[in-house]
């Protein structure tokens, strides 16, 4: 049935317009009329700012006023009229749907509160009007108050904005119009009840008496009658319709006119829609009724931000405690009102609502006051957010300072208020990053931090913590190193004692697993090392080891040993003793790693260790120590080295024994002489290895060793019977040590063949102790054991060979290798020194006399070509 007809009184009021819904075809036919009825509105709103800034004649106004008639006259005529509902921060066209129009930018929003202010819940544009109408209209929105006369016609019945329209003969443009539209019986019977108990009769005061504004107990009895009236008019309570209207006077006849007034005006303000429920329709208008007051409240001042939220809660047991039944249905307790109303989740979003519906002006104030923290997080997420979007500076700037203001409120005194911060910052820490994009602001993190040391609250600090570990990972993240510093700074310089201990429990957790790779990874990155990196990886030398031990096990571990060594040097002697001390461990993973970095890092500190841990390393890792002691990035201390290789001879493992020696005679130890006459006669008490003796020989003449010359020119030519007493590639080596030691003219030979570190310009991984011979036919060979495979030599020498390869060798494998030369064999135990795009360079560290004296004679015959 029609509300018009059966409530005459609220008809008095307002003119009756017969509107007829429009049916859309479909979804998007719906959506082309609703970007028209935007449009048109955002044209409305120009209009309505420029009439009040510019004078009637001004070309802004008349270029605004024609933009606008020609949009609203396009929407109207395609909507047979368009009528527009005013709802708290919304703009609702009937015809269009339930709900408020879309309004991303919050222009419409805007607009709807310019128009309440103005009095106006309703606005109706017929089909045809002209634009005088709309600049009358655009002018009376921008009139002076009420006069007296309009004050009366309001008091009358008939309203103010009648009055206004009918002075200026508006016929085409109705303010608060009510349309013809299904109601709910029950609830017209409602409204018919509170105007017969004088709904509609205005307030019983005399012109001289002031108005008197609702207070809260208004708003109190107020919903406590809206309460009372759901019971009756729930379905679900099997209530007949008398009933329900006996139980409804019974509710009025307790009640006081003036909050049957104040109900009544609010739901002419906030009239029922096209066929709305009762239930649905209470929890609008009481949801309404509540924002409406406490908007109008703040903004007078009388309520505080601090006390949004009580009154809030206050109002809600207010109203779930009057919505109780206790009739013969009272198996719900509650009614649906009041249930609703007892839900914490519903609470909080009126909450929200009443935050982000009010005027812009008063929200501004809160943003920027020490109250913020008042604001519910979401409401303050979508502020921060609806700036961000804007995309101008100004914008981003009020933004940060919003967030910064949010932040202080840490430092209040109400426990509450921190709780509420803490939890708050870590809801936001999104609109951080994004509104700090390269370095989050030191003040947030102090804040924090100073917060955190002065709370006594289990729950507060827990918040506190977890919002510092969040700014301490986005800080590593964007490799803001000075920020993370600063806050693991001020969590060690807590006291150290038990109230403070979750201080060092969270400085501890800062530098978790992840954000220590981050680290690492930042330490060990192609770029400038910056400083703060190394004093914050210092913290746990342990841990940056054992990364670092296993990035090396890795396929490209070798290519970041030049970062790691400008990482450790930065660190000093913390994490280098810790290197050292490792050498004397049993895990073989880390020994190798410590000889790789100290050698590398710290070659003297490897040096003075060797003696006491060699003898317990096997032979790889005795081979590893002393090939990266002989490298020429070591040439400072390869003098040192050759004194301590001379005196750990004899604890050496026999295939680590040659390169050592070759290192000795390289360098021109002297002082090792006399070990090595002992070596190259035979006479050692451990190192009697002919291949030993041989390089024992080599050194001596390579070291010009006058005093060796009787011992080899003894081991050349000592005879035992009829044939020679030693081995013939021994004694070729000896003779060609005596060409050097007496310079002799076959020594030149011999020179081309040893001498060749003058004239090599490339950095090699081991000193080049023999000539390299290109050769022009590569050599076969075959790789036995586990890395079994044919390879090929591409060049040769006397200490080793370049193997070409498909099968990728890896640095210090040790492999048994057959050379064949013709019809000969040459057998050699080698390791591999390094690894190439195309093979693999070999030293050979072991090999029979004969095999030598084969690898000798190759070597110089190609060397004679």
């Amino acid at each position: 049935m029609s509300a018009m007809k059966e409530l005459p009184a609220m008809m008095d009021d307002v003119p009756t317009l017969a509107a007829q819904p429009v049916r859309m075809g479909d979804a998007r036919r719906r959506e082309v009329h609703v970007a028209k009825v935007q449009r048109a509105l955002r044209s409305l709103q120009i209009l309505l700012r420029s009439t009040r800034l510019y004078q009637k004649d001004h070309p802004q106004t008349m270029e605004s006023l024609d933009a606008a008639y020609e949009a609203l006259r396009d929407v109207a005529g395609s909507l047979n009229g368009l009528e527009l509902r005013l709802e708290r921060g919304g703009i609702l066209v009937p015809k269009l749907g339930p709900a408020p129009l879309p309004d991303g930018r919050g222009e419409l929003a805007s607009l709807a509160d310019d128009l309440q202010r103005a009095g106006i819940h309703a606005l109706f544009f017929a089909e045809k009007f002209h634009v005088g109408e709309l600049d009358s209209f655009a002018r009376l929105m921008h009139a002076p108050p009420l006069r007296a006369e309009e004050k009366a016609l309001n008091q009358s019945g008939a309203g103010p904005w009648t009055a206004r329209l009918a002075e200026h003969c508006m016929e085409g443009i109705l303010v608060n119009a009510e349309t013809e539209r299904t109601v709910d019986s029950v609830l017209a019977s409602m409204v018919a009840a509170l105007v017969a108990y004088g709904g509609s009769s205005p307030q019983d005061t005399g012109d001289d008496t002031p108005f008197r504004a609702p207070c809260v107990e208004d708003l109190v009895a107020a919903l406590r009658l809206l309460a009372r009236l759901t019971p009756p008019l729930e379905v679900a309570r099997g209530l007949s319709a008398e009933d329900a209207a006996r139980a409804i006077h019974a509710v009025l006849e307790q009640t006081s006119k003036a909050t049957v007034r104040l109900l009544f005006s609010t739901i002419s303000q906030y009239a029922p829609r096209d066929a709305e429920r009762a239930q649905p329709y209470l929890l609008r208008l009481s949801e309404s009724l509540v924002l409406e007051f406490l908007g109008a409240e703040f903004s007078a001042g009388t309520l505080a931000a601090a006390g949004v939220r009580p009154l809030f809660q206050r109002l809600g047991d207010e109203l779930a405690a009057a919505g109780a039944y206790g009739g013969p249905h009272a198996s719900q307790h509650l009614s649906a009102l009041a249930m609703e109303w007892a839900k914490e989740e519903h609470r909080e979003q009126l909450i929200e609502r009443f935050w982000s519906e009010l005027p812009a002006r008063e929200r501004s104030a809160t943003l920027r006051g020490p109250e913020i923290w008042c604001v519910p997080v979401s409401a303050l997420r979508r502020t921060l957010r609806h700036l961000v979007d804007a995309g101008t500076d100004a914008a981003r700037r009020e933004a940060r300072g919003i967030l910064l203001n949010y932040a202080r409120g840490l430092a209040l005194a109400d426990p509450l208020a921190r709780r509420t911060v803490a939890a708050g910052l870590a809801e936001l820490t999104p609109l951080l990053e994004t509104l700090w994009p390269n370095q989050l602001p030191e003040e947030l993190s102090r804040g924090a931090l100073q917060a955190l040391e002065k709370e006594t609250i289990p729950e507060n600090g827990a918040l506190l913590a977890a919002f510092l570990e969040t700014l301490g990972g986005i800080a590593v993240t964007r490799a803001d190193f000075a920020g993370f510093e600063a806050i693991l700074a001020g969590l060690e310089t807590a006291p150290r004692d038990s109230q403070h201990g979750h201080m060092a429990a969270l400085a501890e957790r800062l530098v978790a697993q992840d954000r220590w790779l981050l680290l690492v990874d930042a330490a060990l990155a192609n770029r400038a090392l910056d400083p703060i990196v190394p004093r914050l990886l210092q913290r746990d030398p342990e841990r940056l080891l054992d990364r670092l031990t296993l990035l090396l096990t890795e396929p490209r571990g070798q290519e970041q040993v030049p970062a790691m060594v400008r990482l450790l040097r930065a660190i000093g002697v913390p994490v280098l003793g810790l290197l050292e001390a490792r050498l004397y461990e049993a895990r073989r993973q880390r020994v190798l790693a410590a000889i790789k970095l100290l050698a590398a890092t710290d070659a003297d500190r490897l040096l003075r260790a060797l003696p006491r841990a060699l003898a317990s390393w096997e032979w790889n890792l005795q081979d590893l120590a002393v090939s990266e002691l002989a490298r020429p990035a070591n040439a400072a201390s390869a003098v040192s080295a050759a004194f301590v290789f001379s005196a750990l001879l004899a604890e050496a493992h026999p295939l680590v024994v040659p390169m050592m020696i070759d290192h000795i005679g390289v360098t021109q130890e002297m002082t090792a002489v006399a070990t090595l006459m002992e070596i190259a006669a035979g006479e050692h008490t451990v190192l009697r290895d002919v291949f030993a003796r041989i390089k024992a020989i080599e050194a001596l003449g390579r070291m010009r060793a006058a005093e060796a010359a009787g011992l080899l020119y003894e081991l050349a030519e000592r005879r035992d019977g009829l044939s020679y007493a030693e081995p013939g590639g021994l004694r070729a080596a000896a003779e060609e040590a005596l060409a050097l030691i007496e310079n002799r003219p076959s020594s030149v030979r011999v020179r081309a063949a040893y001498e060749t570190l003058g004239q090599a310009n490339r950095p090699f991984p081991v000193p080049r102790r023999y000539t390299r011979v290109a050769l022009d036919s590569p050599l076969t060979a075959q790789i036995a054991g586990p890395q079994a495979g044919a390879v090929r030599v591409r060049t040769i020498s006397l200490g080793g060979a370049y193997l070409e390869s498909p099968r990728k060798l890896a640095v210090g494998d040790s492999i048994q290798l057959e050379m064949r030369s013709g019809l000969r064999k040459i057998h050699c135990t080698a390791v591999v020194r390094n690894v190439g795009p195309g093979g693999s360079g070999i030293e050979i560290v072991h090999m029979k006399e004969d095999d030598r004296e084969k690898l000798r004679r190759l070597v110089h015959r190609h060397l004679d070509a």
